[in-house]
């Protein structure tokens, strides 16, 4: 990681594995829930490109908690569960946007974990 640069006192990296493909696993926590904190419940910012000052990020994917099917996968199999006596409108969820593939910047909403294989050059 760069000396200069620290996580986000709200963030954790919960793990750091080099894959037999030569790609690394890289799972992120946001440790704060909505309303815990007046100063840490709030999204935070993790550059990769600063935790990884010395290696060039040539791909990114999201993937699920587990890490063995890409996020974007998973969200189309998803299931809709409708529940009696519920207003048909479900709660919006806050969640960390698409990574920049320039900026390698990885958004994290309170309580969120976002699992990536990273591919480098």
């Amino acid at each position: 990681m760069d000396p200069s640069y620290a996580l986000p006192d709200n963030v954790a990296i919960l793990t750091l594995q080099e894959l037999n493909d030569g790609k690394v696993l890289l799972r992120l926590a946001h440790l704060y829930e909505v309303g815990e904190d007046k100063d840490l419940s709030v999204m935070a910012s993790v550059e990769l490109k600063r935790v990884f000052p010395n290696k060039k990020i040539s791909k990114i994917t999201e993937t699920s908690l587990s890490a063995n099917q890409e996020r974007v996968e998973m969200e189309k199999k998803r299931l809709v569960w409708k529940v009696e006596g519920s207003s048909g409108e479900e709660p919006k969820v806050v969640r960390g946007g698409p990574i920049d593939p320039t900026t390698l910047v990885v958004e994290l909403a309170p309580m969120e974990i976002r699992t990536f294989h990273i591919t480098f050059d």
